[in-house]
C-alpha cells in the first residue's frame, strides 16, 4: 500500500512513502524502481523480527513436549535405578528364601525373572509416553509455510 506525499500535489517529483503492515518503511522511488540493495535494506529488519517471532513461537509450542519428554526420561531413569536396587537386594533375599524349598540355582532364576518383569513394565511405561509425544511444532511449521507463500507472492509481483 502506498501513500503519496502532499496527497496529490503537483510538485511531488515522483516520490512516495511506502507503507506496509501499517508502518512507514522508507521514502524513495516507486517500488519497481528500487535496487535489490534497497529492497534488502527494507526487508532485513522485518525478516529479523519474523525469525525472532518464529523462534519464540517454536519455543512456546515445544515447551510442553519437552516437559513430557523430561517426565518420560525421569521415569526411565527411575526404572533403571529401581531395577538395579531390586537386582541387588531382592534377588539376594529371594534366592535365600527359595533356596529353602528349591535348589539354589532355580531360586536365583525365579528371582531374576521377576525382576526382569518389573523392570520391563517400567521401561514399557516410559517408552509408551515417549511414543505418544509429537515433537513437531505444527503451528510454527504452518506459519513458516504461510510466510514463504506470502514472500513468493511478493517476489512474483
Amino acid at each position: 500500500m502506498t501513500l503519496q506525499d502532499g496527497e496529490g500535489s503537483a510538485g511531488m517529483e515522483g516520490r512516495e512513502r511506502v507503507v506496509e503492515f501499517g508502518r512507514e518503511l522508507r521514502e524513495g522511488p516507486e517500488p519497481s524502481d528500487r535496487s535489490i540493495k534497497e529492497i534488502i535494506d527494507v526487508l532485513r529488519p522485518q525478516v529479523q523480527e519474523l525469525v525472532a517471532k518464529q523462534t519464540e513461537l517454536a519455543r512456546t509450542e515445544l515447551a510442553p513436549v519437552g516437559k513430557r519428554a523430561g517426565l518420560a526420561a525421569g521415569l526411565l531413569a527411575a526404572a533403571a535405578v529401581f531395577m538395579l536396587v531390586f537386582l541387588i537386594f531382592l534377588s539376594l533375599t529371594g534366592v535365600y528364601v527359595l533356596a529353602v524349598f528349591l535348589p539354589q540355582w532355580v531360586a536365583a532364576l525365579i528371582v531374576s525373572g521377576i525382576l526382569l518383569l518389573v523392570g520391563g513394565i517400567l521401561a514399557g511405561a516410559g517408552a509408551s509416553i515417549l511414543r505418544k509425544l509429537d515433537p513437531k511444532p505444527h503451528r510454527t511449521i504452518r506459519t513458516l509455510q504461510q510466510n514463504v507463500n506470502w514472500l513468493k507472492g511478493q517476489i512474483s509481483r
